[in-house]
């Protein structure tokens, strides 16, 4: 009897001693996540990453992102982000991520993008941090959306108008283009150029700085320059009377990352 006794009080003994067993805590989940371009540009794009972590049995706290860009399977840049957005248990907590980021370094990689053509494959992916009561979870996040790769844009001569104001007087309006061949907008540097007639500089300057030229369009920039008497001297009524001036248009696009030079030379023939 007193061994049957004293057995059962070594047997309450180990209930009291055994260690507790605690649950597992489940993790929050990502149901829902998207991956937006805002803007692109010839170098790099402005992008959104949102996402909805749902919440088990505890409330939540989004801690922060650690995240990679990624173009074409290429790691282009990582970084991480605080998030700090808290979520109630059982509830769903939305989060944002923006970030600025290039895809082109410099103008040699640019000229190969636009020889390439095609498309990009952009990718954001990382780990959010996720605590949940006393745990903290790492929950993986990854998505991607494809754009089309940047196109150089280009400087053309459209034409000129030319008119005899007087005997002594010729003026000039020459027409360049600024090709955007891109499905998104771009902004110019500036356009620079020097113009000439019948041998003299009359026009020097820029143009266009800070201008945005529309997805698939042809930005349109005017120059003016008048000859006369008092940029020829005598030399302009024989030029005038010729109904023939020699002009020298020289230009050149500055964009980002890339510039592209362009002359044109010819003859207005004057009519009147």
């Amino acid at each position: 009897m007193k061994r049957a006794l004293l057995s059962l009080v070594l047997l309450l003994a180990a209930c009291k001693t055994a260690p507790e067993v605690v649950a597992d805590v489940p993790p929050p989940t990502l149901p829902d996540e998207d991956f937006t371009v805002v803007t692109q540009s010839l170098t790099g794009v402005d992008v959104k990453y949102t996402g909805t972590v749902q919440a088990a049995n505890d409330d939540i706290v989004i801690e922060k992102a650690a995240w990679e860009f990624v173009v074409d399977g290429t790691v282009k840049r990582s970084g991480e982000a605080g998030l700090n957005v808290a979520g109630k248990a059982g509830a769903q907590a939305k989060f944002e991520l923006g970030e600025s980021l290039v895809y082109v370094k410099d103008e040699e990689e640019l000229k190969a993008m636009d020889a390439r053509g095609g498309s990009l494959l952009l990718a954001l992916r990382g780990t959010l941090f996720i605590k949940a009561g006393a745990k903290t979870f790492e929950v993986p996040f990854a998505k991607s959306k494809e754009v089309r790769t940047p196109r150089l844009p280009h400087l053309k001569f459209i034409d000129f108008d030319a008119f005899r104001s007087s005997d002594v007087e010729v003026q000039a309006v020459f027409h360049l283009g600024v090709v955007n061949p891109n499905p998104f907008q771009i902004s110019i540097t500036g356009l620079d150029y020097t113009a000439q007639l019948a041998g003299k500089e009359l026009g020097k300057g820029t143009l266009g700085a800070g201008d945005r030229i529309s997805p698939a369009s042809t930005g349109v920039f005017d120059i003016t320059v008048t000859m006369n008497d008092e940029t020829h001297g005598k030399e302009a009524a024989k030029i005038v009377k010729s109904k023939v001036v020699p002009y020298v248009l020289n230009s050149t696009l500055r964009a980002q990352l890339y510039s592209e030079p362009l002359e044109n030379i010819g003859d207005i023939k004057l009519t009147k």
